[in-house]
């Protein structure tokens, strides 16, 4: 008994820097919990998440550095972090309104991209959850399989709380396929925890509950499989991740990269020779199929996404750049010009993904440079759609991005005004907050890192040796 007693304390004293970081973050995730709704109230969440994203830098720093201390433990902590948000009130988004409602809406047999929510057919549905969905006069923009994960937890309870508890099951899928990629590369495990303890995706995740986890687990299974060998798997993965949400098919010039012939033949027969990507004919295969599924008469399938696509904007960047520019500026909106920025910005990307693709061999770094550019570059960033980049951070921990996962609730000030007097005003210095730093650490951090490749090949006398370049 003595010698447990003195084995756990052992374990207690050689953990105890975890211990006190996860205590800190866990401090601050109860303290949001007893504010409740936090829409009116976003200088005391910024003020808490400062204090949680200082426990979590110094989380990081440690384990990047060696800490003594488990898997099972950082896991463990991870998870007491989401229990805790679970309870929380979304305030922060209410995505999970309209979660609830296409759930129901299918319940009741009626095809959720038939009707808009505020359409006299559905009238008979509207309950207390009506009033809080956004956008009632457009028909939801979720694709097949993220109606399909609705209609199974609205089965079992049409509630935000099951809501978030089944995306919960998702990010445990996403964690267990990151934790399996570290080991294949032979990396520490532990270093999960730049995404597990990073507070953007318990807030986001736990807390609001957005479904952009279920299709991110798919498409970093997707990688998984990849990277093993398992082609027809990884297809079918990724044509999961497409049927939750669409930005997985960028990595489709990825996959094509990667199951080509070897680099003993010439580059053209490798780009072009079909020979090992014929499992790739699943993805269109299984796309279509689940989009037939919701097709029936008078239903538009992509009618929502259109709107999305072709309208809304909020947080951006580099697109607000592009459109200033376009735009006529006797107008207060210009529509010719705000189109002609996304038909830009849509160029812009094909050509870094494309760029991506015959630059780097690393399907990884592949992803998250694509998945990073088009953060970037879309007109629409809310604080959430960081969950893309985030489980790259512990194979690719890039100040930058673990700096913006932080700025990125800056985005939240426009819910001062809009949660007491529904004024959704964007103010200019919470863009220069955010992206500031991270376009300066993303410049330093290249020219950083190019001079160490420079350093690199020197070394080595002269010839190339560069990192996941195909040569």
């Amino acid at each position: 008994m003595a010698t447990r007693i003195r084995r756990a304390i052992g374990r207690v004293v050689t953990c105890y820097r975890y211990l006190l970081c996860g205590a800190a973050i866990e401090a601050v995730l109860l303290a949001l919990l007893a504010v409740g709704d936090l829409g009116p109230q976003v200088p005391l969440l910024w003020s808490l998440l400062l204090a949680a994203f200082a426990a979590y830098g110094v989380a990081v720093i440690g384990v990047l550095r060696g800490w003594c201390g488990s898997l099972r433990l950082v896991l463990a902590i991870g998870l007491l972090f989401r229990v805790t948000l679970l309870w929380s009130d979304p305030g922060l988004s209410d995505d999970h309104y309209r979660y609830v409602w296409d759930g129901r809406v299918q319940l009741a047999g009626i095809n959720p991209f038939l009707y808009a929510p505020d359409d006299e057919a559905l009238r008979h549905l509207r309950d207390d959850g009506y009033e809080g969905i956004n956008h009632k006069e457009i028909p939801t923009v979720y694709p097949p399989l993220t109606q399909l994960f609705f209609r199974l937890v609205c089965t079992a309870s049409p509630t935000a709380i099951a809501m978030k508890v089944g995306i919960l099951l998702c990010e445990a899928g996403l964690v267990l396929a990151l934790v399996a990629l570290l080991r294949r590369r032979h990396a520490d495990p532990r270093r999960v925890l730049l995404y597990v303890w990073n507070p953007l995706a318990i807030v986001e995740t736990a807390g609001s509950g957005h479904i952009d986890a279920l299709a991110v687990m798919l498409t970093v299974l997707s990688l998984c499989f990849a990277l093993a060998g398992r082609r027809h798997l990884a297809v079918w993965a990724l044509a999961g991740g497409a049927l939750a949400k669409l930005i997985p098919l960028l990595l489709l010039p990825v996959l094509w990269r990667h199951f080509g012939l070897s680099s003993s033949t010439s580059r053209a027969v490798r780009w072009l020779h079909p020979s090992g990507r014929l499992p790739l004919l699943w993805l269109p295969l299984w796309v279509v199929v689940g989009y037939l599924a919701y097709l029936g008469p008078g239903v538009q399938l992509f009618e929502g996404l259109k709107t999305y696509a072709s309208k809304w904007r909020f947080n951006d960047a580099a697109f607000t750049l592009l459109y200033n520019w376009l735009r006529q500026p006797e107008l207060a909106w210009d529509d010719d010009a705000l189109m002609l920025a996304r038909q830009v910005s849509a160029v812009l990307l094909a050509l870094a993904v494309l760029w991506t693709v015959f630059r780097v061999a690393d399907p990884l770094q592949a992803a998250f440079n694509i998945f990073g550019v088009y953060l970037l570059l879309s007109p629409t960033l809310h604080p959430w759609y960081l969950i893309w980049v985030l489980p790259f951070l512990p194979f690719f921990p890039r100040p930058a991005w673990l700096l913006f996962s932080g700025l990125v609730f800056l985005a939240y000030h426009v819910l001062t005004q809009y949660s007491i007097v529904g004024l959704w005003e964007e103010e200019s210095w919470t863009k220069w907050g955010q992206y500031g730093p991270l376009y300066l650490l993303l410049v330093w951090d290249g020219l950083r890192r190019r001079r160490q490749r420079k350093s690199a090949t020197h070394r080595e006398g002269g010839g190339e040796h560069l990192a996941y370049r195909d040569v």
